[in-house]
């Protein structure tokens, strides 16, 4: 498993979660899609802060699903 501290932890769910994102904000007014975007981001940040988002080995995931 990759040894990243939490900031490079959000940096790639941000990253990993923007298209997503972007998407789902077209389905809002213009005018808010702003506000709303960084919202979304906010509550991603918050989300892995609190270790309810971390990552995951590949092997790990199979070990605990698959079993």
């Amino acid at each position: 498993m990759h040894n990243l501290d939490e900031n490079e932890i959000i940096h790639e769910t941000l990253t990993m979660m923007k298209p997503k994102i972007k998407k789902s904000i077209k389905k809002t007014n213009y005018q808010e899609r702003d506000d709303l975007e960084q919202e979304i981001s906010l509550k991603v940040v918050q989300a892995v802060k609190n270790k309810r988002i971390a990552p995951v080995d590949f092997w790990e995931f199979v070990k605990k699903n698959v079993e």
